[in-house]
């Protein structure tokens, strides 16, 4: 038993390795052999370490930002100094905790993308199953993992103080928002969501369900647009 259990682990191991350098031997190995647990921890882990690392940036960029959003907000605007005052404060602590959103956050989209996946293979007719492709969106994670603990590095490494706003901080990672100069508000928080990562992310999730459940390239690429535009589409929502 402790064999099989090492064996399972090295698998697991080495999957989310082949997830980022040989991709097509990882989703084969997934499809095989299911793995989740450890490359959950592992995405988790790195996107909570790099958000813990940006919560300087974003307090002092939504600093910066704060005269812009009240005169935005008729309910900000009608505050006091001083309630207007409490009210950024309380929003510095809240992003403080960022990283226990990530923790809570990270595994609740691995879900919906596994369901999504789910979906799309039985549109195409594939042979996929919800377990497997909740191992490959856990395996997939890694990336979103990596890509937000660099972003974290960055921002730790150039200092709060040259972030004068929230879209600064949006723009700490090369994003699409670099394809439109000038770009703010929704539209910037729409392009903000097209990282390398994220469509690195796309890719894969693609190739998994091309080679996890033998899917059509249509449905594959139809299920992986959608992934990344939805998130898009609820960023420019919530932006001011």
């Amino acid at each position: 038993m402790a064999v099989e259990t090492q064996s399972r682990s090295a698998n697991a191991f080495k999957t989310i390795v082949d997830t980022i350098v040989s991709p097509k031997e990882a989703f084969e190995s997934i499809r095989e052999v299911p793995t989740w647990g450890i490359a959950m921890a592992v995405a988790i882990v790195l996107a909570a370490v790099g958000s813990y690392l940006m919560v300087p940036a974003l307090q002092h960029g939504m600093a910066g930002s704060w005269s812009d959003m009240v005169a935005k907000s008729p309910q900000l605007s009608q505050m006091t100094p001083e309630q207007q005052h409490a009210q950024l404060a309380l929003s510095e602590k809240i992003y403080g905790f960022t990283w226990i959103f990530v923790i809570v956050g990270m595994p609740i989209f691995m879900l919906i993308e596994a369901v999504v996946m789910l979906v799309f293979d039985k549109l195409g007719r594939g042979d996929g199953s919800f377990g497997k492709y909740f191992a490959a969106a856990a395996n997939i994670a890694v990336i979103g993992g990596i890509g937000q603990l660099i972003t974290g590095i960055i921002a730790a490494l150039r200092g709060p103080e040259s972030f004068t706003s929230l879209q600064a901080v949006q723009n700490t990672m090369p994003t699409f928002a670099l394809l439109v100069p000038g770009a703010a508000g929704k539209l910037a928080a729409f392009l903000a969501v097209f990282t390398p990562f994220s469509l690195w992310a796309t890719g894969l999730v693609i190739a998994a369900m091309v080679i996890v459940g033998r899917v059509p390239k249509l449905q594959a690429w139809l299920a992986g647009l959608l992934l990344l535009v939805v998130p898009a589409l609820l960023a420019s929502l919530g932006a001011k």
